[in-house]
């Protein structure tokens, strides 16, 4: 399975007692659940989240098989939509785990510090931009997918498959190429510093 998604949070508050910090770990990952279900479109994916004591420090993490990454993406049309819509909804509910992990100590002066990671996601999208800025081939970029995925991505042959066919086909950006100037007879111009 593939991280798609982290979330980690630090909340610097005094240790809770232990059976209030229970319940207020199993309340954020029921809502956190919840919020899932509703938000991100996979078909199966797995949560995890580890709560620690003292300041209350949190790692949430969203992974799925490629397969069901794979049929997600399908329902967008393109690879590459469906690749951005994904990773879209799995930044929404990463920032809702980060709100509502913060919501009871909105009272305290502690701020909670939220940092959230889109994983392999994330480092997919980098790929396609690196292949659109000519800064990869295309070979290279599927070299680097074997990096971010392992030998899942051998298992998972449609995602593969799709994931080359639409690397091949993405448009590369606009280069600017530098012309030189040429007076009305033909000759080139150069220009002076001034």
């Amino acid at each position: 399975m593939a991280i798609i998604g982290s979330t980690d949070f630090y909340i610097g508050v005094r240790s809770l007692p232990k059976r209030q910090f229970e319940d207020y770990s199993a309340h954020l990952f029921d809502e956190w659940e919840a919020y899932v279900g509703r938000e991100l479109q996979l078909p199966d994916y797995s949560l995890s989240l580890v709560v620690e004591e003292g300041s209350i420090k949190a790692v949430g993490r969203i992974a799925a098989a490629l397969g069901v990454i794979y049929i997600g993406i399908g329902q967008y049309g393109s690879f590459i939509a469906g690749l951005q819509i994904i990773h879209s909804q799995v930044r929404t509910v990463s920032g809702y785990l980060g709100e509502r992990a913060g919501a009871p100590f909105q009272s305290s002066r502690a701020k909670p510090k939220v940092r959230r990671s889109g994983e392999s996601l994330s480092r997919l999208q980098t790929l396609f931009v690196k292949v659109q800025r000519g800064e990869l081939s295309v070979d290279e970029a599927m070299a680097e997918s074997d990096r971010i995925f392992g030998s899942e991505l051998d298992d998972s042959i449609d995602f593969k498959r799709e994931l080359q066919i639409s690397l091949e086909q993405v448009p590369l950006f606009p280069k600017q190429l530098a012309l030189p100037l040429a007076d009305a007879y033909g000759e080139e111009v150069y220009l002076r510093k001034v």
